[in-house]
């Protein structure tokens, strides 16, 4: 079982802590940075998570900010370790560091169904579609990383809550050969019985132009305070926010999806009449 912890989180859990510490005392960027004889810039990097407090550091705030943050200290030290990714070749500023430290995703998909609820022979056809060759190791090495991500869901000490709403349309779209489809469907019908899992569907029927906007994800994270975020992926890449003005309408979207689709019982029912339709054969 992986670590799932993620030095990433901990280092930006450290910095909001680090930044509430020098406004407990009242000090400005400036004048803090002054004392401990660090650039006001460096400074700044600390308390946005960018850059990395050491303990000596650390212990020269708790010095200039007369406070104690003994559990800061054993954050940094967590924070040392590298993430169960890193092994991949994956950065610590993949979507997976944010995921992995997360306890709840909100997670929108139209085109396929979620990382996260894939069978190996699904994702291997999602890896190797496209004009794109890929080596078999890239994609052994993918397929791995995946069902890693996927043993959250029933990680009993650290489990992740998902979420889903899938349009119908990722159900009938041809993803590998129709076997590879009807076991992908069938394992929906079944990890929906999960305690961690809510997935419904929204049927076709249900159209608005909201739900034929791409999918995105809300991650929510256990640390008090510690901002949501919210995270899609386009054409040109992924983009992440924090701030509420984005996570908020976010939040709200996907709760509207949520009220259009069906609930779980009717999702899987028709995820069975999808699979006995299109993908029996």
């Amino acid at each position: 079982m992986a670590t799932h912890i993620s030095p990433v989180v901990l280092r930006q859990e450290v910095g909001r802590r680090i930044r509430l510490a020098r406004q407990h005392t009242g000090l400005t960027v400036v004048e803090a940075a002054a004392r401990l004889e660090i650039t006001r810039s460096a400074l700044s990097r600390f308390e946005n998570g960018i850059g990395r407090v050491n303990v000596h550091l650390l212990k020269s705030m708790m010095d200039v900010y007369d406070q104690r943050m003994d559990d800061v200290l054993d954050m940094i030290r967590q924070a040392r370790a590298p993430g169960w990714w890193k092994q991949y070749g994956i950065s610590d500023k993949d979507f997976i560091a944010l995921e992995t430290a997360a306890t709840r995703i909100s997670v929108y998909e139209v085109t396929l169904v979620p990382g996260l609820l894939q069978t190996a022979e699904y994702a291997r056809a999602v890896f190797t579609s496209g004009s794109r060759q890929r080596t078999e190791d890239w994609i052994a090495n993918q397929l791995e990383v995946r069902l890693t991500r996927q043993e959250r869901l029933t990680d009993e000490e650290h489990p992740l809550v998902l979420e889903a709403v899938v349009h119908e349309f990722a159900l009938r779209n041809p993803v590998g050969r129709p076997a590879v489809m009807r076991a992908q469907l069938g394992h929906l019908a079944l990890i929906n019985e999960l305690p961690t899992v809510t997935l419904r569907v929204l049927p076709a029927s249900a159209f608005s132009s909201e739900a034929a906007y791409g999918g995105f994800n809300v991650l929510d994270f256990p640390q008090p305070g510690h901002p949501s975020m919210c995270h899609a992926m386009h054409a040109l890449g992924d983009e992440r926010q924090d701030k509420s003005e984005f996570v908020e309408p976010a939040r709200l979207r996907f709760a509207r999806l949520r009220a259009m689709a069906l609930d779980p019982d009717e999702s899987v029912a028709l995820i069975d009449r999808v699979a006995d339709e299109l993908w029996s054969s």
